[in-house]
């Protein structure tokens, strides 16, 4: 089956992404990000989606800490002391799974998104979609359709 704008996020989405909580420390963040390669992580708290929290989130974090203390032991512990909840992006813009790859390129595109959840309608966080993803797709599109 060739794969079109129409197809459902649902099929190209990251089930199951990695989740922090609000009440995690950006130091637990930075861990996170760097053993496992992320740079989105969707914060859920009780089984729902409340926010993300991105590497840039962390970078914006580090540049202050670092501007104001050269001691490293200072900037350590402002890490361990800073929540997640305080820097994480809360007002989203999600999808839910039947939503189409052209609905979430035409999102990326107007926002500037790297990433975006797809949730039920609940708020229970099914999985995520990245730029990568939709990069995947929009090559499978165009061999296909470029193949004799």
């Amino acid at each position: 089956m060739p794969m079109t704008a129409d197809l459902p996020v649902s099929r190209i989405m990251t089930s199951k992404p990695t989740t922090v909580a609000p009440t995690d420390s950006m130091d637990t963040v930075r861990q996170v990000l760097e053993k496992g390669g992320f740079h989105h992580l969707p914060v859920v708290e009780k089984g729902r989606l409340v926010g993300i929290v991105s590497y840039t989130d962390y970078l914006r974090l580090i540049r202050n800490v670092f501007s104001n203390s050269q001691e490293t032991r200072a900037n350590e512990r402002v890490l361990k002391a800073t929540l997640v909840k305080d820097i994480m992006t809360d007002h989203l813009l999600c999808l839910s799974p039947d939503d189409t790859v052209e609905t979430a390129l035409r999102i990326f595109k107007a926002n500037q998104f790297h990433s975006l959840p797809v949730v039920d309608e609940h708020m229970h966080l099914l999985g995520i979609v990245t730029t990568l993803d939709l990069m995947r797709v929009l090559e499978t599109i165009f061999l296909e359709q470029t193949r004799p």
